[in-house]
């Protein structure tokens, strides 16, 4: 967090806040919002805030006493927030509708898989994880004898590739609801938004989170709570080759699971703002 910058953003803020006079402030974390949470603050706008993964980050933690109410997409986030209890609620993590739209017919025309055998969609993360790539370059012989594989290699690490069993590509977008209708199977880093999704979906799912080496420990913390709640999540064991690991998994999706939290967070932020 920019020290330096924080007085600026929240004079910048509370100017933009006297223009925009809004009736409620919601916030979802990020450096960015810890300004225009205290600006709200001073100017007695009720703010919201939502933390989705299962640790609350550091700027959670900052915006935390200049909020009317905090929600968390896990019950485990409450460690960090103990003085904080009496206006913490647990909600869930939103997920986009649209991605709970898609087309398989689109998805097979895309990888040109015809549907017929299980497909086990690989995302390492908007950059890519090297590796789950080199995981699945050393065992991929292995498992196309069983499976077709959607392989969402990451920016940088590899262009776009077409074989009869193995699809690849560096990155999905519109595409990503398409490639979750036909997955069967997922290898996954531990995102808060990815989690959620493929919690909605209730798709297998086999997840890699980021060690504290690379991140503050919060996808390890994802990982374990979503395992703990949902039977269809596993923690992956590094040691262990990724064939044995997928049959560990549920061999169907599970029943996918109504997800309102979206409209459970818009209720409140309305209820909260007509209470002004």
């Amino acid at each position: 967090m920019d020290l330096v910058r924080i007085p600026l953003g929240i004079f910048q803020s509370y100017n933009h806040l006297s223009h925009l006079k809004p009736d409620v402030i919601f916030s979802k974390g990020g450096f960015v919002g810890f300004p225009v949470v205290v600006a709200g603050w001073l100017k007695r706008i009720p703010v919201i805030i939502h933390e989705s993964d299962a640790i609350p980050g550091l700027a959670t933690r900052l915006s935390a006493p200049f909020a009317l109410k905090i929600l968390l997409a896990y019950e485990s986030a409450l460690d960090g927030l103990e003085k904080f209890a009496f206006k913490t609620e647990v909600v869930g993590a939103p997920v986009r509708i649209s991605i709970l739209k898609g087309s398989k017919a689109t998805a097979k025309r895309i990888t040109g898989f015809t549907g017929r055998r299980p497909v086990l969609l690989v995302a390492g993360g908007s950059t890519g994880s090297k590796q789950i790539n080199d995981m699945i370059k050393n065992e991929k012989k292995v498992l196309i004898k069983g499976l077709d594989i959607i392989h969402l290699t990451g920016a940088g690490k590899g262009g776009k590739k077409k074989e009869k069993h193995y699809f690849a590509c560096p990155y999905a977008k519109n595409e990503m609801k398409d490639f979750y209708a036909l997955a069967t199977f997922c290898i996954s880093r531990a995102g808060a938004n990815a989690i959620a999704e493929l919690t909605a979906l209730g798709i297998p799912t086999l997840l890699f989170p980021l060690g504290m080496d690379q991140s503050r420990g919060d996808q390890l913390a994802n990982a374990r709570a979503a395992a703990y709640s949902f039977s269809f999540f596993r923690v992956a064991n590094e040691k262990s080759s990724l064939a044995h690991q997928l049959k560990l998994l549920p061999s169907r999706r599970s029943q996918k699971i109504a997800n309102t939290v979206a409209k459970n967070i818009a209720s409140i932020l309305i209820k909260t703002a007509n209470s002004k």
